[in-house]
């Protein structure tokens, strides 16, 4: 299986598209972390704090991940190389686990602009703000006063680990609807959703103990260092378990696929 994953990675970081979306995600963060940091040194008008929500990891992350996925999945369905490593002997599971291998590889590289920024800024001695609006890293950013070395890195990982179990449904997207087009837009869509539905999770019960289950839940997308060992202790094994049933469910998906 280790051959499977490094001709994945090979395959997927000798794709151009890789490579805009890496220089996509560092503008982005650059240009995110530049209107935080002015709104909150009042150097820029609130007002522009829009923009610099849409640039924000949760946002665009959430476009990258998808597009990610359909290159590294759907492509190979497009040209029929899902066949080679069939034939080759490997098995399903083997391809699927592969693929989700590269696939939270390669997202870590796209979102390390973002992870990057927040360092530098956390250790800085300023104000960020994006007039209320904060999600993901930019909410670490937002949203902390201090803490220690440990804490940063603890809080990092743990967004880190968030977003990798949210972004693992792009891999169930592409083994079953195999169509970049319909991948990109149904995820997107999805992630329009769930953060509709977070912003008001806490006024229903139900609700807000079904998302708990998921690494949607409003307290997983604002992370903070006010957040207790216990919930970060719950984050990550909220998302370990998604990650295993969303795999699951791929693995069984592509095993009842007939290949064509």
């Amino acid at each position: 299986m280790f051959n499977l994953v490094r001709a994945y990675l090979y395959k997927t970081t000798k794709s151009k598209i890789f490579w805009v979306l890496l220089a996509l995600t560092t503008c982005s963060a650059i240009a995110m972390f530049s209107i935080a940091y002015g709104i909150g040194n009042n150097a820029i008008n609130e007002s522009i704090s829009n923009v610099g929500f849409l640039l924000s990891d949760m946002n665009m992350m959430s476009i990258v991940g998808a597009v990610l996925a359909t290159t590294l999945i759907c492509s190979d369905f497009d040209t029929k190389n899902i066949h080679h490593p069939i034939i080759s002997g490997f098995a399903r599971i083997q391809i699927v686990i592969s693929k989700a291998i590269v696939f939270w590889i390669l997202l870590i590289v796209l979102v390390s602009p973002y992870i990057i920024v927040t360092i530098i800024g956390l250790s800085m001695d300023s104000t960020f703000s994006m007039g209320g609006k904060a999600a993901g890293f930019l909410s670490i950013l937002t949203l902390t006063t201090s803490g220690i070395f440990g804490e940063y890195v603890t809080i990092v990982i743990t967004m880190m680990m968030v977003y990798l179990a949210q972004l693992t449904i792009c891999i169930l997207l592409a083994f079953a609807l195999r169509k970049s087009v319909l991948v990109v837009a149904a995820y997107y869509m999805m992630s329009m959703f769930f953060g509709q539905v977070a912003s008001f999770q806490n006024s229903f019960e139900m609700m807000n103990k079904i998302l708990s289950f998921t690494p949607y839940s409003v307290e997983y997308i604002t992370l903070n260092l006010s957040m207790s060992k216990g919930d970060i202790i719950s984050a990550v094994s909220v998302c370990a378990m998604f990650i295993v049933v969303v795999l699951y469910l791929t693995y069984m998906t592509f095993r009842k696929a007939e290949i064509r």
